[in-house]
């Protein structure tokens, strides 16, 4: 690629670390254009909310002996909380603001404190969403699960109406009354909103709707951005964990040699990638899983028949990566674009199992 930028499936918050350019599969003129680079769990750094003990009584709560009851302030503070906004997170990720397309479902997290100490009385937790600033409504069928410093809920997919193009929808974590304690102490709480924009496919236009055309049976509830602020760096199209598909179609358009099929080929590949992150469970809690048994699936080989050349593995080929090959190859077989490599076929019915929402 003479603009130097490259391909990547980062599934990344804003901005994974890649490691180095793989090698150029093309034409003989050397015109063909780099993949995406080896994916980095270098992701969005944790958060980790403070440690939270039983508040000191201060001396003037203190009788002689030093055994005196709280403070009737201490009693008015609630029996369990939820930290700032800075400790929420969507998906397992920090962030707080996501963007995804039409039928997805996300998760919920919002770290939790109590002032009782060791023994904290734990309510029951549901979750409440709000459409375009509109009203707080609980969601139906949704329990939060008490960690030991997140609360977390899964949230059912949200489906924008037809003739809508998007909707932000506002979630948070809210406690029931709690019915033991101090009176003066027990009372609802909710943490701090995550917002999600949700995005209906359907209406996109221009190269929005270009780069989703070839995806639309395979990755239907995807979300395509056509990137204006930098989100791929110097890719041409990342799988972004907070703003999902990314396409730079500027960078894109000066590349005049090569073939448009190999263009449509990056929302192939990417997709391929949201479906090894969704059908794993769609968090970072399940992300390791998903790269261990991706490298006891697919391996480096070259294809047994001497007839058939070979396209060289790249420094940087990952079996991740090379499973996002072999899926989007049985779509498009076209290998502009490449890891490299030899697709077996244990890896290709292997890879096909993404598109049939299954894990291989």
């Amino acid at each position: 690629m003479t603009s130097g930028r490259r391909l990547t499936a980062a599934l990344a918050a804003t901005a994974l670390s890649l490691l180095a350019a793989p090698a150029v599969a093309g034409p003989a003129d050397g015109r063909g254009a780099a993949p995406d680079a080896l994916l980095s769990t270098r992701d969005v750094p944790e958060v980790v909310p403070p440690v939270l003990t039983a508040p000191e009584r201060s001396a003037s709560d203190r009788g002689d002996r030093g055994d005196r009851a709280p403070s009737a302030r201490a009693y008015r503070r609630p029996l369990f909380a939820f930290w700032g906004a800075k400790y929420n997170r969507i998906d397992g990720f920090a962030f707080t603001t996501a963007t995804r397309g039409s039928g997805t479902g996300i998760q919920v997290e919002a770290a939790w404190k109590t002032y009782r100490g060791v023994r904290p009385i734990l309510p029951k937790v549901f979750v409440q969403a709000r459409v375009d600033g509109g009203k707080w409504t609980k969601v139906a069928g949704t329990k939060g699960s008490i960690g030991k410093q997140y609360v977390a809920a899964r949230v059912p997919a949200h489906v924008v109406p037809t003739g809508v193009a998007a909707q932000t929808v506002d979630y948070r974590l809210t406690t029931k009354k709690p019915t033991k304690g101090p009176r003066r102490a027990r009372r609802s709480v909710s943490s701090k909103p995550v917002s999600v924009r949700f995005e209906n496919p359907a209406a996109y236009t221009g190269d929005a709707a270009r780069f989703y055309a070839p995806i639309a049976g395979l990755c239907p509830n995807a979300s395509v951005t056509i990137d204006t602020t930098g989100l791929t760096g110097d890719r041409t199209g990342v799988f972004n964990w907070q703003h999902g598909i990314v396409i730079d179609a500027a960078t894109l358009a000066t590349l005049t040699a090569e073939p448009e099929v190999s263009k449509l080929g990056i929302a192939m590949h990417e997709c391929a990638h949201m479906k090894q992150f969704y059908n794993w469970g769609g968090t970072r809690q399940t992300w390791d899983q998903l790269v261990a048994r991706s490298a006891e699936v697919f391996v480096p080989d070259v294809n047994p028949d001497p007839a058939v050349p070979t396209i060289p593995m790249a420094p940087d080929w990952a079996p991740l990566e090379h499973a996002a090959d072999c899926a989007k190859e049985l779509i498009s077989p076209e290998r502009y674009r490449t890891y490299g490599g030899y697709c077996n076929p244990t890896e290709s019915a292997a890879a096909g199992l993404l598109w049939q929402n299954q894990r291989y």
